[in-house]
């Protein structure tokens, strides 16, 4: 086909091939094909004559491929090949264990980790949501981890900072456990909280005796090894019994 300025001319030839299967007379009808004429411009229609055909029997002796279901043979090109019949037969090279225990845990496994996941995420948004909480919770470890602050200082007999971290360990202590703010953190309104709390006076004694022997020994002259040994032992144990006390009591 070619493109001028006249339009598109050409020719183009369709070839079908046609392989008889039974001996005899038969005929191809005429076949219509329509075109729009530009010359007249208009639509025409060209018929193809009807063709004859005289099939005669083939030879024996040629070549055949296949062999079909009603035992006649049929001439081909050897890439021609009849096709298959019956149902076919399919076999799976992988055995999927659909509706096994392990298929159903294949899914039943993530969604119960998603889930727990989710709850545990949830839980603790919601517990480090609540400042206060978390802080009374640590506020323990916190005190713990300062007087183990004021034990450097007590090895290296730093006296003054030694009773600073031991005032900071307790005021930090209470201040976080009881959710009493820095503003509002004095004696009085510790004693009032732990006494609320059914905490006992010898305990909250106890706690009162240290801060005033902490606050006066910063500034007097310098003491014993023993003594500074003495208060960090026995406000290490009062912090213990005190966490065990508000436990019992909530």
């Amino acid at each position: 086909l070619n493109v001028t300025t006249n339009g598109l001319t050409g020719v183009r030839t369709v070839e079908y091939m046609a392989i008889p299967r039974y001996e005899g007379s038969y005929s191809i009808p005429p076949v219509e094909f329509t075109y729009f004429d530009l010359s007249s411009n208009s639509y025409k229609t060209l018929t193809t004559p009807e063709y004859a055909l005289q099939i005669d029997k083939g030879d024996p002796s040629s070549a055949t491929v296949g062999t079909f279901v009603n035992r006649q043979d049929i001439r081909v090109e050897q890439d021609i090949r009849f096709l298959k019949t019956g149902d076919p037969s399919y076999t799976s090279s992988v055995n999927f264990l659909a509706g096994s225990l392990g298929y159903w845990l294949w899914y039943i496994v993530p969604l119960l980790l998603l889930v727990i996941g989710y709850i545990i995420n949830r839980k603790q948004a919601i517990e480090n949501a609540n400042v206060a909480l978390t802080r009374t919770r640590k506020a323990n470890k916190v005190a713990i981890k300062r007087l183990k602050v004021a034990e450097t200082h007590l090895k290296a007999q730093d006296k003054e900072s030694f009773y600073e971290e031991v005032l900071r360990a307790i005021w930090g202590y209470f201040s976080d456990k009881l959710s009493i703010p820095v503003a509002r953190l004095s004696k009085d309104n510790i004693e009032a909280e732990l006494a609320g709390q059914g905490i006992d006076d010898a305990l909250v004694e106890k706690f009162m005796s240290i801060l005033d022997t902490c606050e006066f020994a910063r500034y007097a002259p310098a003491e014993s090894t023993a003594e500074m040994d003495r208060i960090y032992n026995e406000t290490l144990g009062a912090i213990g019994e005190m966490e065990n006390k508000l436990k019992k009591n909530r």
